[in-house]
């Protein structure tokens, strides 16, 4: 008798703790991108170019280093949830160069994700290569809407991937998330200036169609260009948006090295609101470990990649992933 009146007088405590747990949990938001570099399966897919991440390939891309890749990206996971976020994995994923869903499902069935419960929203995009960009949100959220915006521009020979978009609620709060990967500098950054502002213009053309202002927007990816070049500027000063990789915030002192030079490829972009009285914006940055990195004969660091050419150096990826927090404060 005595031990169901403490049950009973306990149970009503937890009930409170857990809805208080809940509350607190859906005040957070904890966002992350990350291009993981090639990550591709071992099976040859006929619709796209993958042949250089085949067993036969002069890669040797085999199981083995698929599975140690997974292990390596996983481990980036972990300590950017112990670090940066109370040993809490992301609210909101997004990432670039995944070969398809399998290879997403295959990340978060490692066991840093085995406790979370993540929706994912992908598609196979018309890439040449097959890379792709994708979401994962976490459960707490209650999708609205999807979309995969198509980049279809008259003067480019080839196509590029898709932008995922997702329209989320949590507690009232209408969050609209866009997931990009821009075409690359493959040609010289001037030649190919203007595939990467036409991605800008549509994006732009979308949120203007389908976005109220009052609602939050976050624009993450790998833009292939820096926060001062054009495709990037034009589309902050037209729709009043925050850079927050150029934020007095921001941590870290780029997202790529290129040529000893580091610089903001990666970056998140939100909405005005965001610096607003009822959000508190707690940290911003390029999430970086030493095991992370590598260092040259010139002493110039350098993300740990898993391929140099064709050359295994069984990294992470050829870039840090970027993120922000924030907290509602009503």
């Amino acid at each position: 008798m005595k031990n169901i009146v403490l049950l009973l007088f306990t149970f009503p405590f937890f009930l409170f703790s857990q809805n208080k747990k809940e509350k607190l949990d859906n005040k957070e938001l904890f966002v992350m991108f990350y291009n993981v570099e090639n990550l591709f399966d071992t099976i040859d897919n006929p619709h796209t170019n993958d042949n250089e991440f085949l067993p036969n390939s002069n890669k040797s891309w085999n199981s083995n280093k698929y599975n140690y890749k997974l292990k390596q990206l996983e481990r980036v996971f972990a300590s950017l949830a112990k670090n940066e976020n109370n040993d809490k994995m992301p609210d909101i994923i997004g990432l670039c160069e995944v070969e398809n869903r399998l290879v997403i499902e295959d990340l978060a069935s490692t066991p840093i994700f085995l406790n979370q419960k993540y929706n994912i929203i992908h598609r196979d995009s018309p890439d040449g290569r097959g890379i792709d960009c994708a979401l994962l949100f976490n459960r707490k959220f209650k999708i609205l809407k999807k979309d995969f915006i198509v980049i279809s521009n008259p003067k480019a020979k080839r196509p590029t991937r898709e932008i995922v978009y997702v329209k989320l609620e949590l507690d009232n709060k209408f969050i609209n998330v866009f997931v990009n990967h821009w075409p690359s500098r493959w040609g010289g950054q001037s030649e190919t200036n203007y595939k990467r502002v036409y991605v800008a213009e549509v994006l732009e053309d979308y949120i203007d169609s389908n976005i109220p202002q009052n609602e939050y927007t976050i624009i993450m990816g790998d833009f292939n260009d820096y926060p001062s070049n054009e495709s990037i500027s034009k589309l902050i000063s037209k729709n009043n948006f925050v850079n927050l990789m150029s934020s007095d915030m921001a941590s870290g002192i780029g997202s790529y090295n290129y040529k000893g030079n580091w610089g903001w490829l990666d970056q998140i972009i939100v909405s005005k609101n965001f610096y607003q009285p009822n959000i508190k914006l707690l940290s911003i940055g390029a999430f970086q470990r030493d095991f992370m990195l590598y260092k040259n004969k010139n002493g110039d660091v350098y993300p740990s990649r898993s391929f140099g050419g064709s050359s295994w150096y069984g990294g992470f990826s050829d870039h840090l992933p970027v993120y922000f927090k924030s907290t509602f404060i009503n």
